[in-house]
């Protein structure tokens, strides 16, 4: 009796833990506390909810309740998956109507008046995809078919009033298509159900050409962005370029690409890009057609053991698969960690009966693991959280001289820890920059561009080598960064001042007159003054202005 009563209190013990676990890892994935990392909202989401769910694997794994021999525990986590997500997706729900009604501001420059605690409509889409799902599941345990029916056309109706106030056309995509999953799997009247999928279907294909004929600056960008990244993979079709391969060789291949390019619009679209807004294209990029290989082997593996071992809960797993797997065709669903939680927990579910089956031995293995992995994790993630800690007092400071001097010294000291980051290799080189230390500036500046090519790296460098004295190697990072973003004019001016340092009037007059007749894309006071400045410069040195 004794030992009876001591295994369900560890029973119990072990679903609280479970359940306070997963909601904390969920909340703390979705929520903002506005430490203002150099990422936005974004890497605070991942260091809380990365922690939480190191010692949740832990303290779950320290009870030595393994699945083998609890397979009810397993049954269960549906439930605690469902509710969890749902509460995600509430919250998610109240902040963006909160900025709505206008009860809370948007704490960003951008158009958007719904991104909730994200720097992006994207994180909205991305949450309440993942969480739609599970939601779903909930709604399945109401037995009244008619208020089943309602709950189910509500939450959709919320969800995708939302999604279309924030603009987020594929995130109504990916939703409509977990929709139109759930009702071929749920419905069993096959009149009810063939009336259901044909209005899906011919919404989502509306959608689908909406989205197609919709938004054409963005599409030409996306074209542009695709353009580019088949460059990069006939360059490296097997293996890629490597796990940061698009982030450090992206630019310099959209500069060749616009070098050869003949339309007027794609140059004016042209910016700084570090995902490509397709999660598979990424993947093709960095690791080539063996990534893609490892990836399609892994969902065809998943299909075949979902339809061998089909149950509700399985579906569940697949239709969160799915949602995500739609998602990662236009957007870059796995910056936000919910996502990486969802389909974690969705793999769960899929392969929930694999699980149930593994022997005792390796459960064992298994448990040891995943806390070796657990512990190692939280160390690293806690080790990583006090070096952005000090870089964001750092970036914080004024700009006095006293504070120059500590931060010069604060970024050296971290300099070893975080010499694998390129924005914080940009902020240092930034504030050597000026502490008037333009060679070893110079060379921080080189590494960040060397992890991650972008605008206002080679902008930066050009500034420190003309510094130097180098004017050659500066009139070539000045010329790059124009070739990479065109419709910028900072560096296009940077050669002017430079030309005009050096007394080389004939360079000077044509880079003025292209500046003076550039066509502009958002007029803003900066290149109103770059403008000003070009035109007094040439009237003084007798350069005819050509119009």
């Amino acid at each position: 009796m004794f030992i009876s009563d001591h295994i369900t209190s560890r029973i119990q013990i072990y679903r609280y833990l479970l359940k306070v676990s997963f909601l904390a890892t969920a909340l703390l994935s979705i929520l903002s506390f506005h430490w203002n990392f150099h990422d936005g909202q974004i890497v605070e989401k991942w260091i809380w909810s990365g922690i939480t769910f190191c010692i949740t694997i832990f303290l779950i794994t320290l009870f030595s309740l393994s699945i083998h021999k609890e397979k009810d525990r397993l049954n269960n986590c549906i439930e605690i998956m469902a509710y969890t997500f749902l509460l995600a997706g509430l919250v998610v729900i109240i902040q963006s109507l909160l900025q709505v009604t206008g009860i809370t501001s948007v704490n960003n420059t951008t158009e958007h008046r719904i991104i909730a605690g994200f720097d992006n409509p994207a994180g909205v889409a991305a949450s309440l995809t993942v969480s739609f799902p599970f939601t779903l599941a909930l709604i399945d345990k109401v037995n009244n078919r008619i208020l089943k029916f309602l709950i189910i056309c509500g939450l959709w109706s919320v969800v995708m009033s939302i999604l279309f106030i924030a603009s987020s056309r594929v995130g109504i995509l990916a939703t409509g298509t977990i929709m139109l999953l759930y009702v071929i799997h749920t419905i069993k009247d096959n009149t009810a159900s063939r009336i259901v999928v044909i209005f899906l279907f011919l919404f989502l294909l509306t959608l689908i050409i909406y989205m197609s004929f919709s938004k054409r600056g963005s599409n030409s960008g996306r074209a542009l962005i695709l353009g580019v990244c088949w460059d990069m993979f006939k360059d490296a079709p097997l293996f890629g370029h490597g796990l940061h391969g698009f982030r450090s060789q992206y630019m310099l291949y959209q500069a060749k690409y616009l070098d050869q390019c003949t339309s007027n619009v794609l140059p004016m679209l042209a910016d700084n890009v570090t995902h490509p807004l397709n999660e598979y294209v990424l993947l093709a990029v960095n690791f080539g057609l063996i990534g893609i290989t490892v990836l399609l082997s892994g969902v065809i593996v998943t299909i075949i053991h979902y339809f061998k071992n089909p149950s509700n809960e399985s579906f569940v797993g697949m239709m969160a698969i799915v949602g995500i797997g739609v998602l990662s065709m236009f957007s870059y669903p796995f910056r936000y960690p919910l996502t990486v939680l969802g389909l974690l927990c969705a793999l769960l579910l899929v392969y929930k009966d694999f699980f149930g089956h593994l022997g005792q031995r390796t459960v064992v293995i298994l448990r040891i693991i995943m806390m070796i992995f657990s512990v190692s994790g939280l160390c690293f993630i806690l080790l990583w959280t006090r070096y952005q800690v000090q870089w964001r007092k750092l970036s914080t400071t004024t700009d006095v001289s006293d504070d120059i001097r500590t931060n010069h010294n604060g970024y050296e000291n971290l300099y070893p820890k975080l010499k694998k980051d390129p924005y914080f290799l940009y902020n240092y080189a930034y504030v050597l920059s000026e502490n008037g230390d333009c060679e070893k500036a110079v060379y921080i500046a080189t590494e960040s561009f060397r992890l991650m090519s972008n605008y206002d790296t080679a902008l930066l460098i050009a500034d420190n080598v003309k510094e130097c004295g180098d004017v050659n190697v500066a009139e070539e990072y000045y010329k790059l960064a124009s070739r990479m973003c065109p419709v910028r004019f900072l560096p296009l001016y940077g050669l002017f001042r430079l030309y005009e340092e050096l007394g080389q009037f004939d360079k000077m007059k044509k880079i003025g007159n292209y500046i003076i007749s550039k066509p502009v894309k958002v007029n803003s006071f900066e290149i109103r003054q770059i403008k000003l400045y070009v035109r007094q410069a040439l009237f003084k040195t007798n350069i005819n202005i050509v119009n």
